[in-house]
């Protein structure tokens, strides 16, 4: 298992200092590939995807900080001590933690599975995924100043994060999730020492690879420089395994957004909220937009299209898109993918839909 992981990491490690560079030349010769090949636009799409890197990066840095962070220095033990007991408590907790963590969702996967992988319980880790990217102070901010004519739509992006967020939490209270959601590469990636079932010696300990150690040992590698060592080493292997994921959904979200042009509703060119809202989903999913600045994307829109699809657009995008679905798979299982995509799929439809007849559209 170790030397598999080893493998994978190095593999990982080896798509970064291959991608980077061969990124960086196409850059430098895009506008020659274009003039060569002019039935698509290569120039477009080569500097969408920079565009999408730089916007990426430093957020995935942020959230590969917290994420480590969360495995080196919470331990199991203390969210079980301060995590509340009920689950409405719990459901209050991971909304509180979406309006105070400035991040988006490029960041915030990694973090929901080493707080999964803590033993946090899952409705409340499903409720913190979904509700981060969307009541975000960033994202609030960023809509506020997009939509500044029109503030109602600052507060009900708002509101329908918190309603689906919670609703998506509570479909895995009234129908369990049965075992773990997590890879082994996630659970087998704990520092945690536990007492050796095979050992009689009250002094021994089990190390991450299964041997034995005495407590002097294990005090030692619990040390305060250790878990700085650890810490850094945790950056390291979740930079390096989440890159990959970034340039691989950079792409695939820069082909599709130069297909679409400037004018993505233009590609729609209906007011039928049956056919606009979901095709809005489809778009926010697809383009993989930061939730900082898809408000911005948002209101070039709006003249366009009902505002039940925008607000679908600003609802969906941030909860589920290309680069943090590839995480989710990278860090989940297929089963649980799965289940939380098509809950939030349905949820944000619905919930885009409701909008639409309150505002007084018709189908």
């Amino acid at each position: 298992m170790k030397q598999d992981m080893q493998k994978t990491s190095s593999a990982h490690y080896l798509y970064v200092i291959l991608g980077v560079p061969i990124i960086a030349i196409l850059i430098a010769i895009a506008p020659a590939l274009q003039a060569r090949f002019t039935g698509f636009a290569i120039n477009t799409t080569i500097r969408a995807i920079a565009g999408l890197l730089l916007q990426a990066v430093p957020f995935t840095l942020i959230g590969v900080l917290v994420s480590a962070a969360v495995e080196t220095f919470v331990t199991t033990q203390f969210i079980e001590k301060h995590m509340p007991k009920s689950t409405s408590d719990g459901f209050l907790v991971a909304i509180i933690a979406g309006f105070c963590m400035p991040v988006c969702d490029c960041v915030i996967v990694p973090t929901f599975s080493r707080l999964v992988a803590k033993k946090l319980p899952l409705p409340a880790a499903v409720t913190f995924l979904c509700a981060v990217p969307v009541v975000n102070p960033v994202s609030v901010l960023a809509t506020w100043y997009a939509f500044s004519d029109a503030p109602a739509v600052v507060v009900i992006r708002v509101a329908l994060g918190i309603v689906v967020a919670l609703l998506v939490g509570m479909s895995f209270v009234i129908f369990p999730y049965k075992g773990t959601i997590l890879k082994q590469r996630i659970l087998g990636d704990k520092s945690t020492l536990c007492v050796c079932k095979d050992s009689d010696s009250s002094n021994s300990c089990c190390s991450r690879d299964g041997s034995c150690c005495s407590r002097d040992e294990s005090s030692m590698q619990n040390s305060f420089g250790s878990k700085l060592l650890a810490y850094a080493n945790h950056i390291y292997e979740d930079f390096v395994h989440l890159m990959p994921i970034i340039l691989f959904g950079s792409i695939i979200a820069s082909i599709i957004r130069a297909w679409l042009g400037n004018d993505p509703a233009s590609h729609i060119n209906t007011t039928v909220a049956l056919i606009s809202i979901p095709a809005m989903m489809l778009i926010a999913y697809a383009s993989s937009l930061c939730s900082s600045s898809d408000a911005v994307i948002a209101r070039s829109l709006a003249a366009s299209l009902p505002i039940s699809s925008v607000l679908a657009f600003l609802l969906f995008g941030p909860m589920l898109d290309v680069k943090n679905t590839l995480m989710l798979i990278s860090d989940c299982k297929g089963k649980f993918v799965l289940r939380f995509t098509l809950t939030v799929v349905l949820l944000c439809l619905v919930a885009s839909l409701l909008v639409h007849f309150a505002w007084g559209g018709v189908l």
